[in-house]
């Protein structure tokens, strides 16, 4: 019997936490990827102004990433403390993402 699913297809708990730290991870991932692609294409147009916003949102990105590993962490036992959910890592992301659609909206309206 192996340890990811049992005879009746059940599915061990500690891989849904891992399951879902990495979903997190790789959005955060894929906003600092966006990110770039934006600063990169809007550099001709906004300047190192158009940079501010793509910033702040890497460093929200980051903060996610570093907070998913924090929860799964905590939620796999390595770590002996509950930690407050509170929606602030959708919050982040959303900021993230707001951030990076103003920025490329204002990139489009100056073209």
């Amino acid at each position: 019997m192996s340890a990811a699913a049992t005879d009746q297809g059940q599915v061990d708990e500690g891989l849904a936490d891992e399951r879902t730290a990495l979903a997190w991870q790789r959005t955060s991932l894929s906003l600092v990827a966006g990110a770039g692609v934006v600063a990169r294409l809007g550099w001709s147009d906004l300047g190192p102004a158009g940079s501010l916003p793509l910033l702040a949102s890497c460093l929200l990105a980051v903060w996610v990433f570093v907070e998913s590993r924090r929860r799964y962490d905590d939620d796999s036992g390595a770590r002996g403390r509950v930690r407050p959910r509170g929606g602030r890592a959708p919050l982040a992301l959303a900021l993230s993402v707001a951030l990076l659609a103003g920025t490329e909206l204002a990139r489009l309206a100056l073209a």
